[in-house]
C-alpha cells in the first residue's frame, strides 16, 4: 500500500509542533469515497486541538482538519460519487476517518457535498465547517423572517456566511465588528451597525430600534450582549457558555460534529456570495506558520493548507 502526506502532532503544544508525516493511503469502503485533497481549511478549531484544550481521542499521530475540498479518485462499494467529481465536505478529527489536514481522506458519502465547476477549491474548503456552523445557528434561533437579530463578530470568516444567511431568510441583522469593518460587514448585508465596544447591549437595542429577537454570539461577548435580547428570545452561543441564572432568554450552545454526515445541506453554499474572503495558503511544511497567522486578533482572510 503506498502512502500519503499529512500535517500531524505528536504532542500537545505551541504551533511549531506540527509537522508533515506520512499515512497509509487508505481504500474507500461501502458508500465512501477517498478524496484527493486539494485544500483543507484552519480553523480555530484545530488550533484548540493542537494545544491540547481538547484533547484529541486515539493515539499519535493526530490529523486536525474540520474541512477539505478535492476530487475523488475512488469511491467504495455503492458509492453515490465517482472518480473526477469535485466536492467538498466536513472533517471529524474524532471520527475513525480523522482529521482533514492531510493530501487524501476517505469519508462516508453523506458527509460530501458537490462543488460547482466555477467555484475555486481552495475557496471551498473554507465552508463546509462554517456552513455548518451558521445553518445550525440559525436553525436554533427559530426565528421568522421580519424578525431581528444582532451578529458579532459579523466580519470574521464565520460572520460572512451567517450575515447573508440570514438576510436570504429574510431576517434583519444588525452587524457588530471592529469600527473599521463597517464597509465589509454592510456589503454582506446588515441592515445596520455597530462598532464593537464599552455598552455593547444598549448600541445594539438603539440600532434595532429596541431588544433584538435574538443574537448569533460569534465574538465570544457572552454576558455584554443578554441585555440586548427580548424577553424570551434566544441567545446563540459558539463556546458553550450557558447563560446567566437569571437571564429571561434561551442561551443556546452550537454543536457543529452532530452536522457532519448532513454534507447535503452544503449545497446552499455553493454561490459567490458566501466567497467574498481572501484565501491564504500554505504549503503542509509550513502548517506552523498557517495556525500562527490564525491566531492573530482581526484576521480578514481564511486560512488553508495547499494540498493541490
Amino acid at each position: 500500500m503506498s502512502d500519503t502526506i499529512a500535517v500531524v502532532f505528536t504532542e500537545h503544544g505551541p504551533a511549531e509542533v506540527l509537522h508533515v508525516h506520512e499515512l497509509p493511503l487508505d481504500r474507500p469502503g461501502p458508500r465512501e469515497a477517498r478524496v484527493r485533497v486539494a485544500a483543507a481549511a484552519v480553523h480555530p478549531t484545530d488550533l484548540v486541538l493542537r494545544s491540547g484544550a481538547r484533547p484529541p481521542t486515539g493515539a499519535p499521530p493526530y490529523v486536525p482538519g474540520m474541512a477539505v475540498a478535492g476530487v475523488v479518485d475512488e469511491s467504495g462499494e455503492g458509492s453515490a460519487w465517482r472518480p473526477g467529481d469535485r466536492v467538498m465536505g466536513m472533517t471529524l478529527p474524532s471520527s475513525p476517518f480523522g482529521g482533514g489536514c492531510r493530501a487524501s481522506i476517505v469519508v462516508p458519502d453523506e458527509t460530501l457535498a458537490r462543488v460547482p465547476a466555477d467555484i475555486d477549491l481552495h475557496q471551498a474548503a473554507t465552508l463546509p465547517m462554517n456552513g455548518h456552523t451558521a445553518l445550525q445557528a440559525l436553525r436554533l434561533l427559530e426565528l421568522p423572517a421580519g424578525a431581528t437579530i444582532a451578529v458579532t463578530g459579523a466580519a470574521g470568516a464565520l460572520g460572512a456566511l451567517v450575515v447573508p444567511l440570514a438576510v436570504s431568510r429574510g431576517l434583519r441583522v444588525v452587524g457588530v465588528a471592529r469600527s473599521g469593518d463597517e464597509a465589509l460587514v454592510r456589503s454582506l448585508g446588515a441592515h445596520s451597525f455597530v462598532s464593537a465596544g464599552p455598552e455593547l447591549a444598549g448600541l445594539i437595542v438603539a440600532a434595532a430600534g429596541g431588544q433584538v429577537d435574538g443574537a448569533i454570539d460569534l465574538a465570544i461577548h457572552d454576558d455584554e450582549v443578554v441585555p440586548a435580547v427580548r424577553a424570551g428570545g434566544a441567545l446563540v452561543s459558539l463556546r458553550g457558555w450557558t447563560g446567566p441564572s437569571e437571564a429571561e432568554i434561551r442561551v443556546l450552545p452550537v454543536a457543529v460534529p452532530k452536522e457532519w454526515r448532513a454534507g447535503g445541506q452544503l449545497d446552499e453554499f455553493a454561490d459567490a456570495r458566501y466567497l467574498t474572503r481572501p484565501v491564504r495558503r500554505f504549503a503542509p511544511a509550513d502548517a506552523a506558520q498557517a495556525h500562527l497567522l490564525l491566531e492573530e486578533a482581526g484576521l480578514r482572510s481564511s486560512v488553508v493548507i495547499d494540498f493541490a
